[in-house]
Parts: C-alpha cells; sequence; structure tokens
C-alpha cells in the first residue's frame, strides 16, 4: 500500500506520497506517512487530527486539525506552526507537512510556511501546492488563510 510513498523532483505531483514545495527540497507536503518507512525528512508535522502516530526517528510537530471553519485560536495555532516550519527550513532540517491526504490541512500550513520564508505570495503558494497536489486547498477557509485574507 504505501511502496508508491515517493517524492517526484520539484514541481512535480506525485499524487500518493509527497511532493517538494522547494526546489532544494527542504519542504514538502505530502499524505499521512507510513510508521516504520524511511523518508528523507528530518522533521515531520502531523496536521491530520485522526493520524498521530510514533514516528521514531524523526522530530515530530504535532497539530491534529480537522477541516472545519478554524476558531480564532485554531488559526493562531496554525500560523504558530508555520512560522515553525519556516524556521526548521532555515535550520537547514528537511521538513514534510502531512495531514491524511495531504491536500488541506498540510496545505495550509506548508503554503503559510512558503510565505514566511519568502518563497511565494500567498497568492503563488496557493498556485504552486495547487499544482502539486491535485484537490488541495480546496477547504475555502486554508486557502483564504495562506491568501492572507481569512482572519
Amino acid at each position: 500500500m504505501y511502496g508508491s510513498y515517493s517524492a517526484p523532483a520539484y514541481g512535480i505531483s506525485s499524487g500518493a506520497g509527497y511532493a517538494n514545495l522547494l526546489p532544494n527540497g527542504m519542504l514538502a507536503q505530502g499524505s499521512a506517512p507510513p510508521v516504520g518507512v524511511r523518508l528523507p525528512f528530518d522533521v515531520i508535522v502531523l496536521a491530520a487530527e485522526e493520524y498521530q502516530p510514533d514516528l521514531p526517528g524523526y522530530e515530530v510537530v504535532r497539530l491534529p486539525i480537522d477541516d472545519a471553519r478554524p476558531d480564532a485560536g485554531t488559526r493562531a495555532r496554525i500560523r504558530t506552526v508555520a512560522e515553525e516550519i519556516a524556521l526548521y527550513v532555515r535550520a537547514g532540517k528537511r521538513v514534510l507537512v502531512t495531514c491524511f491526504q495531504g491536500r488541506n490541512r498540510s496545505g495550509v500550513l506548508a503554503g503559510l510556511a512558503l510565505v514566511e520564508l519568502g518563497a511565494t505570495t500567498p497568492q503563488q503558494a496557493v498556485r504552486r501546492i495547487r499544482m502539486n497536489r491535485t484537490g488541495a486547498l480546496t477547504n475555502p477557509y486554508f486557502r483564504t488563510m495562506v491568501e492572507g485574507t481569512f482572519p
């Protein structure tokens, strides 16, 4: 089932698995990573409320959220974790941002991190994530958070 959990070169969607969002492979977005398979990352961000396994051998950042409209506290936590992701990337750590399907919860975190890193504008971040992850950022609350139009 997870044998195809792999990443393409930057700019090409991998379907299942993950996609690199930066050309140097330092930031990727994807679906829930399999337990017991070694991936080329130092940090894994687990954003799926329903998937929070132990992942020995990685630094793990946990932000269990659902796909509903995020309240003010959840939006603040999302922004804080996105800033933390950018700090890891700046420190030279390879980060994989995940949720269950690798589309919306991971998309808001990865998109905000891209903007925080200065790699893209908010609109470019949305386009990059949608280009690399089919069905990504269809959640209007998360998309508008990345665009900077949702408080």
